[in-house]
């Protein structure tokens, strides 16, 4: 038991003494605060101690050992205890001091770890923690999250991808940073979230953070990152909190903070440097995209801008990016956060103008690489030589791809794996896209998984792609579970669970119509909903994990039949998927801009680091001063539509009257709500709007006979709703027709303009007022080239929409003769091909043209009919003839 004399005590109840006082010239006006306790070692040569310090106000201090026992009242060398009125609060009170007093305090409370200091003693320095203004949390030096939002749905959910690292990066100690937010019915018990890379797991945290953003954050182990590309790849299971049914799991999601998920570095962000396999390691910002800042001399000059065009595809191809946004400007701009890389374009007589420190080996030959500047922040690309033919050589250096594989997209920068590319007849096996065994205990169960088709694949009405599926279930699946089939976000097909006692799938093919796939990539999933007695009883604890009920072997397999392979114009989609059909001419492409101003030209050159992408190879280009110069030329038009040149809307299919309609009406608004605050109020809302709908559906019930709360209210309201309804609902031939027509397109994908014979004429498009951005295509004015437009309303508002628009996620969707994309619903709208001509990419072999006359003979069926009757009588006639010959009647 520590021992206090009197030589101790004296001091330190003088301390206690003069403690109000501090507080009282600190300045701060009396509160009560939770408990705070300061620990103090006292130090005499025969002993040593803790003493534990703690005040009230109005009250008497007490001094006790660190171990809360009392002094013996034998010890006659202790001082008496004295004990803390119960319930007292602990802190100390601090009042205001007055105005000028010196020697002021800070205006806050001292952490509970801070150091004693004695009353006239010099002062002790102050830990960094402790400084009077809160420091944000540090960024990560590396974001990883290569979308705008990832959110995790559903009761399993996994995404993966790959990230850069350089081998300085790999060299130092890396911590990974987690933020996220989940859904307030996620049951936290049993939910897990958890970050792999490289196969080896780095965070597992329960998923408990439904009222604001968690932040964690994990050292990540010596020889787990490497030089190059490393997976990474985040999963989650989720249960819900009381709810068993199916519908509830759509519920269910785990949204990842983009601004504090990443990889921070010992010693801060290591700079990027080097030669030209190191441009992968740029990374992303906190959007999800690669932000490239080019700034040249004279971006105005179509030679420049042809060099600036070809460039930037060549910057797409060897970083890897999965979503480049590029924005010309004459000078370097602010600060440059990771996932922002700048090259600068000039002639080395030029380049002092534009950067600080341009390197001197650009004088004498060729450069393109990695430097680091003192006028331009964050790593720098340098494009340049002695004079134009070098710089031409440094940007054919810059292009020098290696050939893509003929087997597979490259995707997993997004995505991972790689999407295997389908060219013809070809099964792949689950296992190879990603998707392992899958045992499960839940309701509903998605696996994700990809594939490429060609530019030239033409299937929209014949054959059918299967899907064989290894799957078991126990007796627990009731009959009426099914499993289901969705491509491109659309159900494509369903197979239904019917027997009970549980069963056994060995290669259960489910059967995908073709016409759901289009070209380049296709995203696919496997949704399986499971119905159980246990999930219809509900009991206490049924939405906890239980014995699994349903396993996915990954010894499934997809698998694609031969289909037809020609090339269409006009098909934005397959221009969106690899640049058709200017990848496929030998002469370059006529780039032609509306105006040659910096938003136009970063308009322009944001589409084609996306087409060089899709396309995996640049594509040849050549930008134009003006249109007349284009004659018969393949060309791309990029601009606002106000600038457009006259004839070249309707040559695309676009009403001319677009160029009034679209900018005297509304704007389309301002960018799309993003980020986890935006969409998490949007939830917030949904279920406020779900929750009042239901009470107004109750209230109904209770008052049947009282007005429904969404009928009219007003007589003119009541008198003008059942008009119309009269109207829409009365019996008429035409009303008769069109219910037909909808029932044989729902059953037989047939409608009446499929019973047309000829050419077809095809309206003009005018896009509504709200387009953000419009794709267009059509022929040249000779018939034998392909033009394409791409406009905005304003040239600003086109080079912003379209960085939004070349995202995967929204550019894959991009597909008909026209293409829509308004910006405030992130939608897009397309157009369907009514007349189109064929262009020839695969010799036209027997097998591919007997494809291509069936898909073209389904489409026009009335030709079909047609030709059926001929032949038949034709066969009729020859074979009565023949038997005529023979004699026979």
């Amino acid at each position: 038991m520590l021992r206090i004399s009197s030589a101790v005590v004296s001091p330190l109840l003088l301390l206690v003494s003069l403690l109000p006082a501090a507080a009282t010239a600190a300045g701060e006006e009396p509160a009560v605060r939770s408990p705070v306790v300061t620990t103090v070692a006292a130090t005499r040569p025969e002993t040593t101690g803790r003493i534990r310090i703690a005040q009230t106000s109005g009250s008497p201090f007490t001094m006790t050992p660190a171990g809360n026992a009392p002094a013996s009242e034998g010890n006659s060398g202790s001082s008496p205890a004295f004990q803390l009125p119960a319930g007292a609060p602990d802190a100390l009170a601090r009042p205001t001091p007055p105005v000028g007093a010196p020697n002021e305090l800070p205006n806050q409370a001292p952490p509970a770890d801070a150091p004693f200091h004695m009353p006239g003693a010099p002062a002790l320095p102050a830990p960094q923690q402790q400084a009077a203004t809160p420091q944000a949390p540090k960024g990560p030096d590396r974001f990883i999250i290569p979308f705008d939002r990832l959110s995790l749905q559903g009761e399993y959910d996994s995404r993966s991808w790959t990230v850069y690292l350089t081998e300085d990066e790999v060299a130092k100690q890396a911590t990974l940073m987690l933020a996220y937010v989940n859904a307030v019915l996620v049951m936290p018990e049993v939910s897990r979230l958890k970050v792999s890379i490289n196969g080896q797991p780095v965070i597992e945290t329960p998923i408990a953070s439904s009222t604001g953003p968690s932040r964690l954050s994990m050292a990540v182990r010596k020889g787990i990152l490497r030089a190059g590309a490393n997976l990474v790849r985040f999963e989650v299971l989720q249960r819900h909190r009381t709810d068993c049914g199916v519908q509830a799991t759509y519920e269910l999601w785990t949204e990842i903070d983009n601004a504090g998920t990443g990889l921070t570095f010992s010693g801060g962000r290591v700079p990027l440097v080097g030669g030209l396999e190191n441009l992968p390691a740029v990374g992303v910002n906190v959007d999800g995209t690669t932000a490239v800042r080019v700034i040249t001399t004279n971006p105005s000059d179509p030679t420049t801008l042809s060099r600036v065009m070809r460039a930037v595809q060549g910057l797409a191809l060897r970083g890897h990016f999965a979503t480049p946004t590029v924005s010309v400007l004459a000078s370097a701009s602010g600060p440059a956060t990771p996932g922002v890389i700048t090259m600068v374009m000039a002639p080395a007589p030029e380049l002092a103008k534009l950067m600080g420190a341009p390197p001197t080996e650009a004088q004498q030959r060729a450069v393109a690489g990695l430097v680091r500047d003192n006028r331009i922040d964050g790593p720098v690309l340098v494009v340049s030589g002695p004079n134009a033919q070098s710089m031409d050589a440094a940007i054919e250096r810059l292009n020098a791809v290696t050939p893509p594989s003929p087997t597979s997209l490259s995707t997993a920068t997004f995505t991972a794996p790689d999407a295997p590319l389908f060219v013809g007849a070809r099964s792949v096996r689950l296992a190879d896209l990603g998707v392992p065994t899958q045992e499960f205990s839940g309701r509903r169960l998605r696996v994700r998984f990809n594939i490429g088709l060609p530019d030239d694949f033409y299937a929209s009405v014949y054959g059918q792609a299967i899907f064989l599926l290894d799957a078991a279930f126990t007796a627990s699946v009731q009959p009426g579970s099914h499993v289901d089939l969705y491509v491109n976000g659309q159900i494509a097909s369903n197979l239904p669970i019917t027997s009970r006692g549980g069963g056994l799938f060995q290669r259960q093919p489910i059967k995908i119509p073709l016409h759901n796939f289009r070209p380049g990539l296709n995203r696919l999933w496997l949704e399986v909903v499971l119905d159980t007695e246990a999930d219809d009883r509900c009991l206490p604890g049924a939405t906890l994990p239980g014995d699994d009920r349903f396993v996915l072997f990954d010894s499934s397999e997809f698998t694609m039949p031969d289909f037809a392979r020609i090339g269409r114009v006009p098909d934005l989609a397959a221009f969106a998927a690899a640049a058709f059909p200017y990848n496929r001419e030998t002469d370059p492409l006529a780039l032609v801009l509306a105006r040659p101003d910096l938003p136009t030209a970063s308009a322009a050159a944001t589409l084609m680091a996306r087409l060089a992408l899709n396309n995996r190879m640049p594509v040849p280009v050549e930008a134009l001063a003006a249109t007349t110069s284009v004659a018969d030329r393949s060309a791309i038009f990029v601009g606002g539509v106000g600038q457009l040149a006259s004839g070249i809307l309707g040559q695309v299919g676009i009403a001319e009257t677009s160029r009034v309609s679209w900018l005297a009406g509304p704007a389309e608004g301002g960018a799309r709500a993003s980020g986890t605050s935006a969409q998490y109020d949007d939830v917030l809302q949904r279920f406020r709007n779900r929750q009042r709908a239901s009470e107004q559906v109750g209230n109904a019930n209770q008052n049947p006979g009282g007005q429904s709360p969404s009928a009219p209210t007003s007589p003119s309201d009541n008198d003008t709703y059942e008009r119309w309804r009269d109207n829409i609902s009365g019996i008429s031939l035409r009303s008769i027709l069109n219910g037909f027509e909808n029932w044989m397109q729902k059953t037989f994908d047939i409608s009446y303009a499929s019973l047309r014979i000829g050419r077809q004429e095809q309206a003009m498009f005018e896009p509504p007022s709200r387009t953000t951005v419009l794709l267009a295509q059509g022929s040249s004015p000779s018939g034998n080239r392909t033009w394409t437009l791409v406009t905005g309303r304003t040239s600003d508002s086109l080079a912003t929409g379209l960085a939004e628009l070349v995202v995967p996620e929204l550019w894959d969707r991009v597909a008909g003769r026209a293409s829509v994309y308004q910006s405030t619903a992130g939608t897009i709208e397309n157009q369907n091909i009514v007349t189109f001509r064929f262009m020839i990419t695969e010799p036209l072999g027997l097998a591919n043209f007997r494809m291509v006359a069936a898909n073209w003979l389904s489409v026009n069926i009335v030709t079909y009919a047609l030709i059926l009757v001929l032949c038949g009588s034709v066969l009729g006639v020859s074979t009565a003839f023949l038997l005529r010959r023979l004699g026979r009647n």
